[in-house]
């Protein structure tokens, strides 16, 4: 596979393990060797930014580029922003009602995100406790959307044992085109704006370097990855992963560095 150009990889169930590490050694190993084939190297995440640089502290300074958000925001290995899009306030507002008047309330939570500040409806405050915290600069509570002022990418929710597909059909009913819905990677739903998912973001990023999808390798495992593993030439899913498609399988899963080994494998060959 010496076509490869760039390769992209989800995060959470992918290459975080279950208990949100990853092997440090390994990975700078990696980057390395990428490094010397000149290969890009992403994370494409249904994250935000500011979860990111906690996650990956040590390896902010080694050129990795950013699809955040599900692809709501793109960030080069230079830092230029090169694409953005945020839900307006007339969605935000109509979004907000849809979950005031939904029936099952999401009871582990309601985020509102900025890439730094999660703004949290008051009613869901204490649901957002210190370990969920510490992933954002700043937790603003608010009574009603129209106090924010900062631009949002997405907005989390998070149930208990409730099956998401019935907010999945509520939400698509009543927002119709102007917005995306799609799972996390965490085991929650984001709202993001229409037309956005990993796919359009890693083609905006591609695009910018002058890398045909073609010639990209991406690594995923949830619903939110499916557009990003259809559109690359080279898609690997996870060995725990729960959707299906013309996919190569990763050697190992999250929990035993199974993208980077896998990486290693492909370039190797």
């Amino acid at each position: 596979m010496t076509n490869i150009q760039l390769i992209a990889t989800d995060l959470d169930g992918t290459f975080l393990s279950n208990d949100k590490s990853f092997d440090r050694a390994l990975f700078r190993t990696v980057l390395k060797i990428l490094a010397h084939n000149k290969i890009q190297f992403v994370i494409a995440t249904g994250v935000h930014q500011e979860r990111i640089n906690r996650l990956l502290s040590d390896f902010l300074d080694v050129g990795l580029s950013f699809v955040t958000n599900n692809g709501a925001r793109v960030t080069t290995s230079e830092g230029e922003v090169i694409f953005e899009k945020t839900l307006s306030l007339d969605t935000l507002k109509t979004v907000q009602k849809l979950l005031t008047t939904f029936p099952v309330k999401p009871s582990r939570g309601l985020v509102y995100s900025t890439d730094d500040t999660a703004y949290v409806p008051r009613e869901y405050a204490d649901v957002m406790t210190a370990d969920r915290r510490q992933y954002f600069k700043k937790v603003i509570v608010f009574d009603d959307v129209s106090e924010i002022n900062d631009p949002i990418f997405k907005v989390t929710m998070n149930w208990h044992n409730f099956d998401e597909t019935q907010f999945y059909d509520v939400a698509r009913q009543q927002l119709g085109h102007h917005v995306h819905v799609t799972e996390t990677g965490t085991g929650a739903v984001d709202i993001v704006p229409a037309g956005v998912n990993k796919a359009v973001g890693l083609k905006m990023l591609a695009d910018h370097m002058g890398i045909s999808m073609t010639n990209i390798a991406a690594f995923g495992d949830g619903a939110n990855d499916l557009e990003m593993l259809l559109a690359v030439g080279h898609p690997f899913l996870m060995p725990t992963a729960h959707i299906n498609g013309p996919f190569e399988p990763v050697i190992a899963d999250n929990d035993h560095a199974g993208v980077l080994k896998t990486i290693l494998k492909i370039i190797n060959n």
